[in-house]
């Protein structure tokens, strides 16, 4: 049983010493928009208008990555005011150091969202 104890207690102490995955934390905010993404929540990039939530129509949302983008067309908000995109969708655009933009269109508007890591 004693022989036991030592190889528990290192793999315990090895456990605890291992560095958690990195956060990463992502803001931006324009005039009318803001959007945020946390690795660490289950959800992902959320998209918030600022203004009065009145009918605007459908949204046009583009994301530039460093290799990749994304269109999305003829979206709406939610109750809350907002559009979530999938923890999957986010993640190949919200990675360490990455500095995606983001750009909406809805009704006659347009605007740009550069993202900073926090």
């Amino acid at each position: 049983m004693k022989k036991w104890i030592v190889p528990i207690v290192l793999l315990l102490l090895l456990t605890a010493c291992q560095s958690p995955e990195q956060e990463v934390h992502y803001i931006a905010k324009s005039e009318h928009w803001k959007a945020i993404y946390h690795s660490n929540s289950d959800q992902g990039l959320r998209l918030y208008y600022l203004d009065e939530k009145d009918d605007l129509g459908p949204l046009q949302i583009t994301i530039e990555g460093e290799k990749e983008s994304q269109n999305i067309m003829d979206v709406q908000l939610n109750k809350e005011g907002y559009y979530s995109f999938t923890k999957k969708e986010s993640e190949k655009f919200f990675k360490r150091n990455a500095k995606p933009i983001i750009h909406m269109q809805w009704l006659s508007e347009n605007e740009s969202l550069e993202i900073k890591n926090h």
